[in-house]
């Protein structure tokens, strides 16, 4: 089951280093991509409570949440540390026997999906829907972040930007 759990770990990891950038500012968890769209800092909340509800209910656990009352960046980092600790707890868990099916709310429809279905169709791609929409409004505000930032595997040179 930590096959489910590392890549969460991974990618939270990466918001969270993100988010630890000097030219992180607290108005900018005010941004958005579009006037109806989440702004940055419930996009990071809701990416770090996705990855909860995704493997809370595979483990069998109630389904924990770190969001904080408060809108700060410091907040935002903690929320991240404890959703990383949690998930690092949880994979160290011993594992029971997974449910034979997950209901959950997606907007306002209800589902029911089998748990490999869960996180393959919807758990890992809204994580990554939010996680890939908290990375764009940093871009959009000018942070100079690369695909390296986003996915903690490619490196560029400094100055480095593709021909257009």
């Amino acid at each position: 089951m930590s096959q489910i759990i590392e890549p969460f770990i991974h990618y939270l990891n990466q918001m969270r280093a993100m988010m630890q950038r000097d030219e992180i500012t607290e108005d900018l968890l005010m941004q958005r991509l579009c006037p109806d769209m989440f702004p940055l800092h419930q996009q990071i909340s809701t990416a770090a409570a996705l990855s909860l509800r995704c493997c809370c209910p595979l483990f069998n656990k109630e389904v924990s949440n770190f969001k904080r009352p408060t809108i700060s960046i410091s907040d935002l980092q903690q929320e991240l540390d404890d959703t990383i600790d949690y998930l690092e707890h949880l994979r160290s868990d011993p594992w029971e026997s997974m449910p034979a099916s997950i209901t959950f709310v997606a907007g306002f429809a209800n589902h029911t999906l089998e748990p490999e279905k869960y996180f393959q169709f919807y758990a890992w791609p809204n994580f990554l829907f939010h996680f890939s929409m908290a990375y764009a409004i940093l871009r959009a505000a000018g942070l100079p972040l690369s695909k390296g930032d986003f996915d903690g595997f490619h490196r560029y040179p400094a100055g480095f930007s593709f021909p257009s």
